[in-house]
């Protein structure tokens, strides 16, 4: 199995994209927060406008899906005057801050001083995450410039292919940021789209790699934090009256969308809906899917029936597609099975082994996945 993926732009509000079920749109929201009103009304216009099916992303964007194409210029009109979003336009900066943030801790300054730019220039996916703060989790988020925590109490600048990189006070990272991004920039190739693919190519200056991050990376499970109660989504979708029924009855003020396949309500404790995952053992967490067929035009399985059946069969992190592209994986996956035309893909990342099973399920077992590895 290669591991440069194919996969297509990323949508935004005046860029959408055609799935098979219509028309599909992605936003990011500013510091990944909205207030709970907002997301009701949006919610609201799943409904009126699209199949009223929403998703969370494996970066922390929102999606609605089905949007009839009829109805799409209604729709984008209604999103605008209703002033959901900040900046609701085709901004696509990529940053992905840690869930965790407090106002005005390093977090938040940081994703603010890096907000301020449109790095225009580069390719749509390369993305930064901003992990600061006592709970570093997204070591294995897809990014290309990682601010993270050092040793020395620093904040550290870490090209993503890198283990280590430069420790800087707050105050020199804007800087440290703009030089490692044209540097990617400056020494790409046309078919280099990520910072981990150009480093395979090319050194970075030994100065901007001398220091080591935190290795400790924590796994994020629904539970009641310090912001309020992490509530886990089947698969990162849910049926928009879904969510917003859990908005009115939670009395949540605002919410955080997380790249976990999960939210945070804030303000709010032990709070139960059975549409949603409260449970830190449930086994769905450790499943993911992208939208398979009768979504897209390109899958040939049933991404979520299949992921079902696995359910319980093992304890590893499995990721299921419905063709070679196989959108959605993440760092975390360790075992991914693809659809193809007449069988199933199975690639284990933990031995780099792949071997074809049968379409119609049959031979999902606990041997097949083989935990003891």
């Amino acid at each position: 199995m290669k591991n440069k993926l194919t996969r297509g732009f990323c949508p935004t509000l005046k860029k959408p994209i055609f799935a098979e079920d219509g028309l599909l749109v992605r936003f990011r929201p500013s510091m990944n927060s909205m207030r709970s009103d907002n997301l009701k009304t949006l919610c609201d216009l799943s409904e009126k406008y699209g199949s009223g099916i929403m998703e969370i992303t494996s970066r922390g964007s929102l999606q609605i899906r089905g949007i009839a194409k009829l109805s799409y210029k209604k729709f984008v009109e209604r999103v605008l005057n209703k002033k959901i979003f900040k900046k609701p336009g085709d901004d696509n900066s990529n940053i992905i801050i840690n869930p965790f943030w407090n106002a005005n801790d390093r977090n938040f300054q940081i994703y603010n001083t890096l907000a301020k730019y449109k790095f225009k220039n580069l390719p749509e996916k390369f993305g930064f995450t901003v992990d600061l703060g006592n709970v570093p989790c997204l070591r294995n988020i897809s990014g290309d410039i990682r601010i993270e925590n050092s040793d020395n109490e620093k904040l550290l600048v870490r090209a993503d292919g890198s283990d280590k990189g430069k420790a800087l006070n707050p105050t020199e990272v804007e800087k440290f940021v703009l030089n490692l991004t044209n540097w990617f920039l400056n020494n790409k190739e046309k078919n280099i789209n990520r910072m981990s693919q150009l480093l395979l190519i090319k050194k970075l200056p030994k100065e901007w790699c001398q220091d080591k991050s935190k290795s400790k990376c924590y796994n994020i499970l629904p539970s009641n934090c310090e912001q309020g109660q992490i509530v886990g989504i089947k698969f990162g979708r849910f049926f928009a009256k879904n969510l917003k029924n859990l908005l009115v009855k939670s009395l949540t003020p605002r919410v955080r969308i997380t790249p976990f396949k999960m939210i945070i309500l804030e303000q709010v404790k032990n709070y139960k809906d059975k549409n949603f995952i409260f449970n830190s053992r449930n086994q769905f967490l450790n499943l993911s899917a992208c939208v398979g067929k009768n979504h897209c035009t390109n899958s040939l399985i049933d991404t979520y029936e299949l992921a079902k059946k696995i359910k319980g069969k093992t304890k590893l992190k499995v990721h299921v597609t419905g063709c070679e592209k196989n959108c959605g994986i993440t760092k975390e996956t360790q075992i991914l099975l693809s659809g193809r035309k007449d069988s199933i893909n199975l690639f284990d990342f933990r031995s780099q082994e792949s071997k074809n099973i049968g379409k119609n399920c049959e031979d999902i077992s606990k041997k097949l996945f083989n935990d003891s590895k």
